[in-house]
C-alpha cells in the first residue's frame, strides 16, 4: 500500500518525506507520493511550484521512488483523495509549532477530522529514521479509552511492531467517580489517585492490548481535559510519539476531542487513527475469560454452555445470580445451585469455575459492573424473548445490559 506524503515545500516537509521513504522502505514499498495543494491555479505560479517540487524530489536522494503530485485545492481534499484513491494504509505530514514556514501544521486537525486513512503528524524525524533503521527501538504512547478507534490504533501498533522494535505504553485517563461507577466500587475521591480503580484499569490495559515484552501500562487521574492529561502522561514516559484514535467530531463538540487537542499541542509526533480505517487484524481480542449471568431458570442456565463452548481450557468461567441490595437470600445455597451448571462432560477440565452471588437492584447494572470488575472478555446471558407490552413493562435485562456494557455480550435466545 502506497504512502501518502503531503509537503509544502518547508524545511519540516523534507523530513516528513524522508520518514515516509524510510517507513516504505521497511515496508517493502517502492513509492511515496508527494503531494503540493495549491490555492490557485494561475498558469504561471502553478508552473513555478511544479518545478520547485520537482527539485525538492531531486535532491531527496536515493530510496523509493517519489512521485510528485501537485493539484489545486485545499491540502486536505487533496491527501485524503489520494489516500482513499490509492488505497494507501498512511498519510505523512509535517506538523512543528517552532517551524513558522510550514503551513500545513494548521492544517493537520482539518485532515484528521475527514480522513478515513490513518495519519502520522511528524514533529522530530530522527526517531523515525532511527527506528526504520534498527538503530534504536521506538517508544510510543497509545492512549486507549472505550472505543472502537482505540481498538483499531492498539492494531496499527501491533502492525509496527513487526516493522521493528517498539516499546509500548499503554495508557489511560480516568476519572474516579466514572471508574468507581465502572466497576462498582465506591468513588472515595473525586481529586486524588484511587489505588484500587488504578490497579484494575492497568490490568485491563494490558489485556486488552496483549502482555509482552517492553509493553507497560500507566494510568492517570483526569480532572480537565483528557488531551491534556494525555499529553502530560506523555511527557513523563518520554515516549517519541502518540497513538490517539479519532472520533471525527464536528462543530464545537471538536474543540475538546482528545485528538484535536493531542495534535495541536503535545510536542511528540502524533498518529491519528479514524474510526473508519481499515486495518488488518494482527491480534485477535483475547476471549478466555467469561461471566455467565443467570436467574437460575431452566431457560436462562442454558447460556452456561454456550460460555463454556466458547471459553478453551484453561480459560475462567464465572456464573453469577443477581439478587436485590437487601434480599434475605441463602447465598451458600445459591453458590452451590450456579456451580451445579457446569456441563457434565467438562466438571473435570482445568477450566476455572467461579460462582457468584451480585447484590443489586438492577440486574442489568450489576452484571456490567461485576464483568468490569472480574476483567471478563465477554458475557454470556440468555433472554427470555418477551415482546409487547410484557417487555414495555418488565423491560429486558439483555437488552439493558447491551447498554450498560462495553463488552461482547452473547444472548442466548428461545426458538
Amino acid at each position: 500500500m502506497t504512502i501518502i506524503c503531503g509537503t509544502d515545500l518547508s524545511h519540516a516537509s523534507t523530513g516528513a518525506m524522508a520518514v515516509a521513504r524510510a517507513l516504505a522502505t521497511l515496508r517493502g514499498e517502492s513509492e511515496v507520493i508527494v503531494v503540493h495543494a495549491v490555492d490557485s491555479d494561475a498558469e504561471g505560479e502553478v508552473e513555478h511550484l511544479r518545478a520547485a517540487l520537482e527539485d525538492v524530489i531531486a535532491r531527496a536522494g536515493e530510496g523509493p521512488t517519489l512521485r510528485a503530485e501537485l493539484v489545486v485545492g485545499p491540502p486536505e481534499t487533496a491527501l485524503t483523495s489520494y489516500a482513499e484513491t490509492e488505497g494507501s494504509e498512511l498519510i505523512v505530514i509535517a506538523s512543528n509549532s517552532n517551524d513558522k514556514t510550514s503551513t500545513l501544521g494548521s492544517t493537520a486537525a482539518k485532515i484528521i477530522a475527514i480522513t478515513r486513512t490513518p495519519v502520522l503528524v511528524l514533529r522530530d524525524p530522527a526517531p523515525w529514521l532511527a527506528f526504520c533503521a534498527k538503530t534504536r527501538p521506538l517508544k510510543v504512547l497509545a492512549a486507549v479509552d472505550d472505543s472502537i478507534s482505540a481498538d483499531l490504533g492498539l492494531q496499527w501498533m501491533h502492525g509496527l511492531r513487526r516493522q521493528g522494535p517498539v516499546e509500548v505504553v499503554v495508557g489511560a485517563v480516568y476519572y474516579p467517580d466514572d471508574a468507581a461507577e465502572k466497576y462498582g466500587l465506591h468513588a472515595k475521591t473525586l481529586v486524588d489517585r484511587d489505588p484500587e480503580i488504578e490497579k484494575l484499569l492497568a490490568r485491563d490495559l494490558i489485556r486488552r492490548f496483549g502482555a509482552g515484552d517492553g509493553v507497560v501500562a500507566r494510568t492517570r487521574r483526569g480532572l480537565g481535559r483528557i488531551g491534556d492529561h494525555v499529553i502530560e502522561l506523555a511527557n513523563d514516559e518520554h515516549v517519541d510519539a502518540l497513538i490517539v484514535g479519532t472520533s471525527q467530531r464536528t462543530g464545537l463538540d471538536r474543540l475538546g476531542s482528545v485528538s484535536s487537542v493531542v495534535v495541536e499541542d503535545a510536542p511528540q509526533s502524533v498518529v491519528c487513527v479514524p474510526p473508519s480505517a481499515t486495518l488488518p487484524t494482527f491480534v485477535l481480542p483475547p476471549m478466555t475469560i467469561a461471566l455467565v449471568a443467570t436467574d437460575l431458570s431452566p431457560f436462562a442456565n442454558r447460556a452456561v454452555a454456550y460460555a463454556f463452548a466458547a471459553v478453551p481450557e484453561n480459560g475462567e468461567i464465572h456464573i453469577a445470580h443477581v439478587v436485590g441490595e437487601d434480599d434475605a437470600v441463602d447465598e451458600a445455597e445459591i453458590v452451590k445451585q450456579l456451580l451445579a451448571q457446569t456441563p457434565v462432560p467438562l466438571a473435570g477440565t482445568p477450566r476455572k469455575v467461579t460462582a457468584h452471588v451480585v447484590r443489586g437492584d438492577d440486574a442489568a447494572t450489576a452484571i456490567a459492573q461485576t464483568a468490569a470488575r472480574l476483567g471478563v472478555d465477554f458475557i454470556a446471558i440468555a433472554s427470555h424473548g418477551r415482546t409487547g407490552l410484557t417487555r414495555a413493562l418488565l423491560g429486558s435485562v439483555a437488552d439493558k445490559l447491551l447498554q450498560a456494557t462495553k463488552k461482547p455480550v452473547l444472548v442466548l435466545r428461545p426458538g
